[in-house]
């Protein structure tokens, strides 16, 4: 049997990561409002969640730079949460739940951030918008295959995401055989630059802001379909569309990043994102919230490979790892905190009022990642001048 290549090996990686990992932002919400838990504890439970999750993923980053275990640890990773995907499906109590928010907050971005630095890595390109893209495309179309499918199959919620824990270990098989990256000892050497370029810094700060959005693509929307009468099925497939939407703008994304620089996409990203819940807030029926989804195209895919381009040139290839994890640890915050008030308002306001207050937020992000582009812009040209 011939050996497969680089790229065959982390597609297959990401299809099978993408699909079974999507599971938790699919079901989970939905799963515990089933079980009997109120919005405001689901909301503390995923501020829980995204809290670990902030003080793990630098953990992980640096670990993973530092040894050169990228491999190793997605490995062990994905494992432990095809557990949790396990334990979910029987979650019943509240410190099921718990126990659940702690192992998938402690072990996400090691699996998810790491895997990116693996892939990158062993994705080396002078093209890394369309490296990127080409990889993570087939992550899209697992969790568009898989979100569609398994409501057909499975009409409860605990099956479906047993589904997803027996098919994640299935991605060791193809981790194991991917490279660990090894480090360029003369690279960024020079004691004048900063560890983390201010542009990094008012970048991160964007990145927060707007990620308090994110909880409402997935799971509190599918909660707000079901508030309207929406079926099981219903979710799946506009998890699917939006796997579809994700599936055609990656490639696009990549081009228009690699050929324009990541500015431009993160720009129209940001926006688009912003008015993502303020487009869901404007529909009352569950059958025309899919319009919303048109956002993913720059919403989601463009700020996924701007936001990654841009860090990976800033922070440098000796630290692949950290700059995913801080990348990450910037959007799991701004989820924690739009978990709460998501599910705050949410209870207080109704989902109407609470997307429209979440999309006025989001919009602060804007100037913050103005304040990156100049602050980036100035740099250079100081580089250039010396």
């Amino acid at each position: 049997m011939p050996a497969l290549s680089k790229l065959t090996l982390t597609r297959a990686t990401s299809f099978i990561q993408v699909a079974s990992a999507g599971m938790f932002a699919i079901y989970e919400v939905t799963h515990m409002s089933e079980r009997g838990l109120s919005g405001s504890v689901i909301g503390v439970l995923l501020a829980i969640q995204s809290a670990l999750t902030i003080a793990s993923s630098p953990l992980w980053g640096w670990v993973s730079d530092k040894f050169r275990c990228y491999r190793q640890l997605v490995s062990l990773s994905s494992l432990g949460l095809a557990f949790s995907l396990f334990w979910l499906s029987q979650a019943t109590t509240l410190s099921d739940f718990v126990f659940y928010v702690c192992i998938r907050g402690l072990l996400f971005t090691a699996m998810t951030s790491t895997m990116t630095a693996l892939a990158m890595a062993n994705l080396s390109s002078r093209s890394p918008g369309r490296e990127f893209s080409a990889y993570r495309i087939f992550g899209s179309i697992g969790f568009m295959i898989v979100s569609f499918t398994l409501p057909i199959f499975f009409s409860e919620i605990e099956h479906i995401l047993i589904a997803g824990a027996c098919l994640l270990p299935c991605s060791v098989f193809f981790i194991l055989q991917l490279e660990n990256p090894t480090p360029r000892d003369k690279q960024e050497s020079d004691p004048k630059k900063p560890a983390i370029p201010q542009a990094v810094w008012f970048f991160l700060a964007a990145q927060f802001v707007v990620s308090i959005t994110l909880p409402g693509n997935i799971g509190f929307l599918n909660d707000y379909i079901r508030e309207l009468g929406g079926s099981t099925k219903l979710m799946g497939w506009y998890s699917a569309l939006m796997g579809l939407m994700a599936l055609i703008a990656l490639p696009l994304m990549g081009k228009l990043v690699d050929t324009r620089g990541p500015y431009g996409a993160l720009v129209i990203g940001f926006i688009s994102q912003a008015l993502r819940p303020f487009i869901v807030s404007s529909i009352s029926d569950p059958n025309w919230l899919w319009v919303s989804h048109f956002c993913h195209i720059f919403g989601w895919a463009g700020r996924e490979v701007g936001a990654l381009v841009l860090m990976l040139s800033l922070m440098g290839s000796n630290r692949r790892a950290t700059a995913v994890s801080l990348l990450a640890t910037m959007t799991m915050a701004g989820t924690m905190v739009g978990s709460y008030l998501m599910g705050t308002w949410a209870d207080r306001f109704g989902y109407p009022s609470m997307f429209r207050y979440i999309s006025i937020t989001a919009f602060v992000g804007l100037p913050l990642l103005i304040l990156s582009i100049k602050s980036h812009n100035v740099r250079s040209v100081e580089n250039q001048a010396s």
